[in-house]
């Protein structure tokens, strides 16, 4: 299983890289590739500013998306064409309270991707998190049309697949899956308050 980190989005509400802000002292990034770099045996960044990057070990890969501009589903087609295994965690820099524990329950599912199905992707409390979710790469055929078509959301992809949602809600309080989009709700988790 190879870990991928999403790092390629312009971060134009937030005003600032948000895989630069500072959370529990690191970088996300960083604190994100630390996370995954323990649960799996190999991880790549897809970003397209490598240069921001340098608190990253040079031993991890750090690929541009094929096509800039096509959101996650693009840096998910870039990673499923890169990656060195079939199964792969993908996880999007900006989840400031994602949990060792919480990306070792969704890897526990992933034997299922041997056959039954080509996705699996948390739910919490009835929200989809396909942002922090095991791909397998059969899918990268589907996933360049799709984006060849202009096709470009996350469930164009999950709709078009074998997926299965896992419920994590028994699990986790609270969401360990929040991302941060603006400036203000970067400010309100470093208060303790959650998004």
């Amino acid at each position: 299983m190879e870990g991928v980190i999403l790092a390629g989005g312009q971060s134009s509400r937030m005003g600032t890289p948000k895989e630069l802000l500072t959370i529990e002292g690191r970088p996300l990034i960083e604190r994100t590739w630390r996370l995954l770099d323990r649960v799996t045996e190999r991880c790549i960044i897809l970003s397209n500013h490598p240069e921001r990057l340098d608190m990253i070990p040079d031993k991890v890969p750090i690929y541009p998306d094929d096509i800039p501009g096509q959101g996650p589903l693009g840096g998910i087609a870039t990673a499923m064409r890169v990656a060195g295994a079939d199964v792969l965690i993908v996880v999007a820099c900006d989840m400031p309270a994602l949990t060792e524990e919480v990306l070792i329950r969704l890897c526990s599912h992933a034997p299922m991707l041997e056959t039954e199905y080509d996705i699996i992707y948390p739910v919490w409390r009835g929200r989809a998190h396909p942002l922090c979710a095991l791909y397998h790469r059969r899918l990268s055929r589907m996933a360049a049309a799709l984006l060849s078509d202009g096709r470009r959301r996350m469930f164009n992809l999950i709709d078009g697949a074998r997926a299965k949602a896992w419920d994590a809600t028994p699990y986790f309080a609270p969401d360990p899956f929040c991302n941060m989009n603006t400036i203000q709700e970067y400010e309100r988790f470093q208060k303790g308050e959650r998004l």
